[in-house]
Formats: structure tokens, C-alpha cells, sequence
């Protein structure tokens, strides 16, 4: 078995008030059998969270291209990871968000993977060795699709056997904002 640490980012939200001066970041060490379920709960606890939303985890290449979405169990059907887009929508996107630099071969995979999405996976029977993380670029981690708190998270480092226990915090940086800011301070 393997454990991971993977940095989690909070990215920030202008609209919630979050603009914080400083990165803010932990530091979550994960064996590779935990789900990504439990992932979810860590990183939950780790920014001081109290209310359950849904959420939903994106595998990303090391283009930043989504692979598959992980959702929420109660949100599982088994369908497509996301709505499937039409070639002209597919070309307006690319023209309006992929940067200038980026490959033919990666605007080719995003344009498949947009027309041809592959099958959504539930987070509750998905464990992180099955993400492949050494080979993967990168996950995303959107928390309460209502206020979307959006999360990057990258593999910091891969020890070899497994952890007793619950996925811990063995880092951290900056201070995690009220899941619910008071808008009006």
C-alpha cells in the first residue's frame, strides 16, 4: 500500500469576500485505500467546515484538461462526468479560454473528452490508489455547489506502506475563511 500528502489550496472567492494575502493551504496525508469520500471528510475537517454540502473531485492531465468527475454519492447516477458539448461550443471555448501555447495534441483531447465524456465516478467507491496520483497532473475539488468553494490540490509526496487512522494535517498555511462570511462587515 502507499500513503500520499497532497497540498490542498483554497482558492480565492471574491464574491464570498475570501481574498486572502497569502496562499492558504494544507497539507493532508492520505493512505492510498482511504476513498475519495474520506478525502472529502479531511479536507472538511481541515478548513474548519461544519455545514455538508455535495462536492465533486475533477481529475485533471498535466495540461489542466478534466479526465472524470468523482461526485458526491448522493448525487451518483453512473452518467456522463459533465454535459456533453456541441463542436461549436467546444470551438468558442478553446478560442476564448485555452491559452495561445497550448498543444494541438491537448486542444485534440479536450475537444474528445468534451464530446465523448467519460462515465461520472461515486467518490464513496473510488480510493485514491485508484487515481493513480504519481501519474496524475493534478485534482480539483469544488465543496457546496451552491457558494462553490473551489480547491486544487497536487501530490506532494508518496511514502511506501500503509497509515493506521484517519487522513491527518501534517501542514498547513494561512487561515480558512467562515464557511458562511458575514457579507455585510
Amino acid at each position: 500500500m502507499t500513503t500520499y500528502v497532497f497540498r490542498v489550496w483554497l482558492q480565492p472567492h471574491p464574491p464570498l469576500g475570501f481574498e486572502p494575502d497569502e496562499e492558504v493551504w494544507h497539507d493532508l496525508e492520505i493512505d492510498g485505500s482511504h476513498t475519495l469520500a474520506t478525502f472529502h471528510e479531511a479536507i472538511f475537517q481541515a478548513f474548519d467546515r461544519w455545514e455538508s454540502h455535495a462536492y465533486e473531485f475533477i481529475t485533471r492531465d498535466d495540461n489542466g484538461i478534466a479526465l472524470r468527475s468523482y461526485v458526491h454519492p448522493m448525487l451518483y447516477d453512473g452518467g456522463p462526468s459533465w454535459r456533453t458539448m456541441d463542436d461549436e461550443e467546444i470551438d468558442r471555448f478553446i478560442e476564448q479560454a485555452v491559452p495561445d501555447d497550448a498543444s494541438e495534441e491537448a486542444k485534440e483531447r479536450f475537444r474528445e473528452l468534451q464530446s465523448n465524456p467519460p462515465m461520472e465516478g461515486n467518490a464513496a467507491e473510488t480510493t485514491i490508489d485508484e487515481l493513480d496520483p504519481e501519474d496524475l497532473g493534478a485534482l480539483s475539488y469544488t465543496f457546496d455547489m451552491g457558494d462553490s468553494w473551489e480547491h486544487y490540490i497536487e501530490l506532494q509526496d508518496t511514502r511506501t506502506g500503509s497509515m493506521d487512522g484517519d487522513p491527518v494535517v501534517v501542514d498547513e498555511q494561512g487561515t480558512a475563511p467562515s464557511q458562511y462570511p458575514d457579507l455585510d462587515e
